[in-house]
């Protein structure tokens, strides 16, 4: 009986589980369970969000009140940009295997620009609307112009065309010198052919250069607000609605916007597209010197807390050489403006008015001295990527000398080279001289004749058939003075020598061991 009684009451318990899980699957306890959990979490959420107080919630409205007026005040400045061309070569390709019936194809392009003066100017980028024949602006509003260009610069890469229409709106321009890292931006722009398009973020970095190969002088404003193909010539705007760069370029993998973006500085457009308005050639300042970096760790070694330029060469009958600038001077300052790079410094000077007097700040003999050179034009074709002015010290793993054999050291020596520095260097010979190649002005010296490119001497900049002139102010004739002027302790601190490349061309640089 008690056996019956038992599995009576398992089989209940059995059809009773059965009924529950049925309940649950028909319905959903466990969803219903969670569902309010989540609910109660939610209402958790809100109420918190009710604890926020008004003050904080109303300043971020203020914030945001503040960038719909800015866009709002900025967007009707902001134009959308078509240029179209032909692509000739793939028309004559088509008649050839359609004959006439065959379609007429434009190439098209898009970009933005910014309305400068109630006139119908408008500045953007010059790869915008390079090569283009025919160029359509739409504006805020709607209507649509057909624009002709007015001038363009591709050494900045900027551009003016021209519409002809009333009730514009032209942008007001901000001082870009003024611009600091961290500082709040907005940009405005047609991406993807989305007119009028804003975004927002920060300026990222200042002075940026060597971005784009193909513009000579930059020194860009770096941002992080989203900037995509079709932002190019729209404007970077500051808190004030002020114009402060004319977005150019991205750094990108993907194609579109990975963050980092780059505007070409208002101070320099307001000064290029004022000249451009004239139909004239840009005309820029020209100094006559060559010139190179002289890097951080270089310059203390001569007492400076900051980078400068080394000038490398003076034209006798330029400006440089008529106002008493002499090969070696370090540039500081012009006018009592840091110059902390050879980019910079072009930059300075090329956008300054040929005929002005300026102060050139130098250390010449570990003294400063001010002297005053009165800047010209510019030669026709000069450039900086070719000319006396640029010639720059090799990096990113580019040798001075590409067509060099193997710089490895090969010598039954061990790998650590002469002095433990990870080169060799031998006594500078007539037959040395012929064999690498060398400045015939070039007498004497310790030259390089292996280097070591994972040691810090090839890191320091020291590369093959280099020269060494100097250790520490003194003058070295071979590679016994060289031995002897290389003691532990100044390689341990670092000491300035002084080098001359294969073309005679002599600079400074800090080598150090470890």
């Amino acid at each position: 009986m008690a056996v019956r009684r038992s599995a009576r009451t398992s089989l209940i318990i059995w059809l009773a589980g059965i009924a529950v899980v049925a309940a649950s699957y028909r319905f959903n306890f466990v969803g219903r369970v969670a569902y309010a959990f989540e609910k109660g979490k939610l209402q958790a959420d809100v109420e918190h969000l009710e604890t926020i107080l008004p003050g904080d919630v109303a300043n971020l409205e203020k914030i945001s009140h503040s960038f719909s007026l800015i866009a709002d005040a900025v967007k009707p400045s902001v134009v959308h940009i078509i240029a179209k061309s032909t692509d000739r070569k793939l028309n004559d390709q088509m008649k050839q295997m359609f004959g006439d019936r065959a379609p007429i194809r434009p190439r098209s392009g898009t970009g933005s620009g910014v309305i400068i003066d109630s006139d119908g100017h408008i500045v953007t980028n010059n790869h915008v609307i390079a090569d283009a024949e025919k160029i359509t602006v739409s504006l805020y509003d709607g209507r649509k112009y057909t624009a002709h260009v007015v001038g363009a610069d591709p050494k900045t890469d900027i551009a003016v065309v021209q519409i002809k229409a009333p009730h514009l709106h032209p942008a007001r321009f901000g001082d870009s010198d003024k611009m600091r890292v961290g500082f709040l931006v907005l940009a405005i722009g047609s991406p993807f052919r989305l007119d009028h398009t804003v975004s927002h973020g920060i300026v990222s970095a200042m002075e940026r250069h060597d971005v784009i190969e193909d513009i000579e002088y930059n020194g860009f404003l770096q941002t992080d607000a989203p900037i995509n193909p079709g932002n190019s010539g729209g404007p970077l705007i500051n808190t004030r609605g002020e114009i402060v760069g004319i977005n150019t370029a991205i750094a990108t993998e993907s194609g579109g916007n990975m963050g980092v973006g780059f505007a070409i500085p208002s101070n320099t457009v307001k000064l290029v597209s004022n000249m451009l308005k004239t139909g004239q050639p840009v005309v820029r300042g020209y100094l006559g010197v060559s010139i190179r970096p002289l890097e951080l760790d270089v310059a203390q070694s001569y007492g400076l807390s900051e980078p400068a330029v080394l000038v490398t060469g003076v034209l006798e009958e330029g400006p440089a050489g008529k106002g008493g600038l002499r090969e070696h001077d370090i540039l500081t300052a012009v006018d009592d403006r840091p110059v902390r790079s050879s980019e910079e410094l072009q930059r300075v000077i090329a956008m300054t008015d040929p005929g002005r007097t300026v102060t050139l700040r130098v250390l010449r003999n570990e003294a400063n001295e001010d002297i005053k050179v009165r800047i010209e034009a510019q030669p026709q074709n000069f450039s900086t990527r070719t000319s006396l002015s640029n010639i720059k010290r090799p990096r990113d793993g580019q040798d001075a000398d590409a067509s060099a054999p193997n710089s490895a050291p090969t010598n039954d020596q061990d790998d650590t080279g002469f002095m433990g520095l990870g080169f060799e260097v031998d006594t500078v010979t007539p037959d040395l001289i012929e064999r690498f190649n060398l400045d015939r002005g070039i007498q004497n010296g310790a030259v390089i004749t292996q280097i070591d490119p994972l040691s810090e001497a090839y890191d320091a900049g020291l590369r093959m058939h280099y020269v060494v002139t100097k250790v520490a102010g003194q003058r070295i004739t071979n590679k016994d003075e060289l031995s002897a002027a290389l003691s532990d302790s100044l390689l341990s601190k670092g000491v300035r020598i002084w080098v001359r490349q294969r073309d005679g061309t002599g600079f400074p640089m800090v080598l150090r061991k470890q």
